[in-house]
């Protein structure tokens, strides 16, 4: 993905907040009314950048409404503050998976410095992972095929949209549906797939209701 490089007068607000001490570099300045038109041209950026499509759950949401897509921070604001206008640590994503992730860290340590590899991270990040090397969907079904998927999946709770398929309540994060689910994976053919796919509906339906 393509960072966003911000107009010379936004860089001059982004330099600004850079330059100010780590104890002054505060969450809340995101959204300073002066911060806006950075906020405007990341948003617009990442959402022709990505092609409307989701970062986490890889949905296509074509729509005028920028109001339906969230500015990404991939480490969070509240996490670390000072990275709120690095490129890399930005992109969009839809409002569900945004709200998921909330401000869980999903780092694997914690630098002084942008950690700007992959290696870094233990979900899969939109500028360092390449999403298909981790994450595969079979419909409404999310099958994580790494660590990095699995993670991921759990972060963002990208079973959500199975749920909803099934009319299941809640998470469904559970070692038996990741089981059925690794079945459908292995599926080589259409038979298979579909066969996977039925365990996978009659697992879900015995799944108690919490």
């Amino acid at each position: 993905m393509t960072p966003v490089e911000y107009t010379p007068e936004n860089k001059v607000l982004v330099d600004a907040f850079e330059a100010l001490l780590p104890e002054q570099q505060l969450k809340d300045y995101w959204g300073h009314d002066d911060v806006e038109p950075v906020r405007a041209q990341i948003k617009d950026h990442y959402i022709a950048e990505q092609q409307y499509v989701c970062v986490y759950c890889n949905r296509q949401i074509v729509t005028a409404n920028k109001a339906l897509w969230d500015a990404e921070h991939i480490i969070s604001r509240a996490k670390a503050a000072r990275f709120m206008f690095t490129p890399e640590n930005l992109a969009i994503s839809c409002r569900d998976c945004n709200i998921a992730k909330g401000e869980q860290d999903v780092r694997t340590s914690q630098p002084q410095k942008f950690p700007d590899t992959s290696a870094h991270y233990r979900i899969a990040h939109p500028h360092f992972d390449k999403y298909a090397d981790h994450i595969r969907w079979f419909g409404d079904i999310c099958a994580p095929i790494s660590e990095k998927g699995a993670q991921t999946l759990i972060v963002c709770n990208l079973t959500r949209f199975t749920a909803k398929l099934l009319g299941v309540e809640g998470k469904l994060v559970d070692p038996g549906f990741d089981k059925q689910v690794g079945e459908l994976i292995k599926a080589k053919t259409k038979l298979e797939a579909k066969a996977a796919l039925a365990a996978v509906t009659v697992y879900v339906e015995d799944i108690p209701q919490v």
